[in-house]
């Protein structure tokens, strides 16, 4: 593919419906803190069973991602993703129409379950349809709709309840939203050229064992869950704190929470910019983990709301400053696209065990010590993202560039 070439109507289709369907599952899953009080009025749970509510999601994460991907280790990306899909808007429904704790938790456990194999699922795709020269700003865009599921989740859901009779509506519309993208991915999905003759050859375990012979996978894989346990006490407990600590409405709440997302949106369109005209990753990368530990405690210092939607929008910023450069680090090896799938799953796998630890453990603390003592406590973690970040592979252009004068020198003074 040369400089030049641009990203056919079909690759923009396909892309957009996952994408899609990953913002509303975030949608789904962030609102959770927000629509929290109201849950627990409605079906009757205390503090610790939230807590594991908010767990089971990212439990889920953990558990059936490498799962998910193995599938299309036998050619068969376009019906993962239709199942994911479907899965998807049933775990929606079924919260939608919960009379118990236990349909919460076994909705919230197949929407949170399969939504990061949305994301690793869809890499397949975009390696045959989108030029490698565009993998860098395409991957920003993937992961502002993230955000933007987050940010509706809190800032606009609030919004979507006053529009409706309830958080089970909204569930539902999201639900039958889900169900029309699977159906509108079957019409839409397909493989290009002959790349699907030649998946179905790979043995299942042969994409891990390849990624994992990368250290920058083993790194991120460690590091990362260390920012996701912090960013899902936060987002799961911070609005039940300034309820009932800092006096705030659960609409200034859920408005000072809405400024998390903005702030990562923002990140992840601007970070890979930032890198391509600095020429480095990894600085951009370690700085995250030193600015989150700062940004997220301060959310525990103050009680006004101009001060608490700065801290929350750096704290955003930062907690996804990282994100589209991480991802990027695979698609600059040599690795095969099944590799590069079955990576990114992996880091998302122990990514969704950090968010687990974040939720159970916040609640857990926050029975035993009150939520300012839980949430301050884990506000500690993003330093060891920054501290394992360090040792990355830079895989920045100028890094490369440098790599290749180096390889290049000996043969220029080699004498004729």
């Amino acid at each position: 593919m040369n400089q030049n070439e641009k990203i056919p109507a079909r690759g923009w289709a396909i892309v957009w419906i996952a994408w899609l369907a990953f913002m509303v599952a975030n949608l789904s899953n962030f609102a959770f803190g927000v629509i929290l009080p109201d849950m627990r009025n409605d079906i009757g749970f205390d503090l610790e069973t939230a807590g594991l509510l908010s767990a089971i999601a990212w439990v889920g994460k953990g558990l059936l991602t490498i799962p998910i991907i193995c599938f299309i280790s036998k050619g068969k990306p376009k019906t993962v993703l239709f199942a994911i899909f479907v899965i998807l808007g049933f775990g929606m429904l079924l919260q939608g129409f919960a009379t118990n704790v236990t349909m919460l938790f076994v909705g919230r456990l197949f929407v949170m379950g399969v939504a990061a194999g949305i994301v690793s699922v869809l890499v397949v795709f975009k390696i045959q349809w989108v030029p490698k020269e565009k993998l860098g700003s395409i991957n920003g865009v993937e992961m502002f709709t993230g955000p933007a599921g987050q940010m509706l989740g809190t800032a606009a859901f609030p919004m979507f309840l006053a529009m409706m009779t309830g958080w089970r509506e909204v569930m539902i519309v999201m639900g039958c939203f889900s169900l029309i993208l699977a159906v509108a991915w079957l019409f839409v999905a397909k493989d290009k050229g002959e790349s699907q003759s030649n998946y179905e050859k790979v043995p299942v375990l042969q994409p891990l064992k390849e990624a994992l012979t990368y250290k920058n996978t083993w790194i991120l894989a460690l590091a990362w869950p260390m920012t996701s346990l912090t960013w899902i006490a936060v987002y799961t407990f911070w609005p039940t704190y300034a309820v009932e600590s800092l006096d705030l409405s659960i609409g200034q709440a859920g408005m000072v929470l809405g400024f998390l997302p903005i702030g990562s949106a923002i990140a992840c369109l601007v970070s890979p910019i930032m890198a391509q005209k600095w020429g480095y990753d990894k600085p951009l990368i370690v700085a995250s983990g030193v600015v989150l530990p700062l940004a997220y405690y301060s959310l525990m210092l103050t009680a006004s709301v101009p001060v608490l939607s700065v801290a929350t929008f750096v704290a955003g910023y930062a907690a996804y400053n990282f994100v589209p450069l991480a991802f990027t680090t695979l698609y600059k090896t040599d690795m095969s696209p099944r590799a590069v799938s079955m990576g990114t799953g992996f880091i998302f796998s122990l990514v969704g065990l950090g968010g687990a630890a974040g939720g159970a453990a916040t609640g857990w603390l926050g029975t035993q010590y009150g939520l300012e003592t839980a949430l301050s406590l884990t506000c500690i973690t993003p330093i060891f993202f920054a501290v394992l970040t360090m040792f990355l592979t830079e895989t920045g252009w100028k890094a490369e560039q440098k790599k290749q004068q180096e390889a290049d020198a000996p043969l220029e003074n080699k004498p004729a």
